[in-house]
């Protein structure tokens, strides 16, 4: 179920795993990238009741390059914050663009969260059957 869209993401619910996915567009201009990763936080708390192991998908194969102020942002203000929500679990398709895997290599480096386990997969089918392990 679709829940939001902008230019950076397409955040939806699959609720048969369950997990929050974030599915990256292309280029991450930091208004339109924040705006995302605040409206996952948002549908995240929102449904979390409903689902108790809701967890997080990231799809960045299509993503490039983010700001590294955007990357810390993320690390140690939003994680920390899905973290307090909940989640233990984020589950990543690595990017097809070199941009695009230093930046969730950085970001995955840089994560202060000591209780989500963030984990790479080649494809959505891995990552969300990861996700859907428990």
């Amino acid at each position: 179920m679709k829940l939001f869209e902008n230019e950076a993401a397409v955040i939806s619910l699959d609720d048969t795993i369950p997990c929050l996915e974030w599915i990256g567009k292309g280029s991450l201009q930091s208004k339109t990238f924040r705006e995302s990763e605040e409206q996952s936080l948002h549908f995240y708390r929102e449904y979390k009741p409903n689902y108790p192991q809701l967890e997080w998908f990231v799809d960045s194969r299509k993503i490039g390059s983010l700001l590294p102020d955007d990357i810390e942002w993320v690390s140690h203000t939003i994680l920390p914050q899905f973290e307090k929500a909940g989640l233990t679990k984020e589950a990543f398709v690595i990017p097809e663009k070199a941009l695009g895997r230093f930046v969730v290599k950085e970001y995955s480096e840089h994560s202060t969260s000591g209780k989500v386990t963030i984990r790479m997969f080649a494809s959505a089918e891995e990552a969300k059957q990861w996700l859907k392990s428990g």
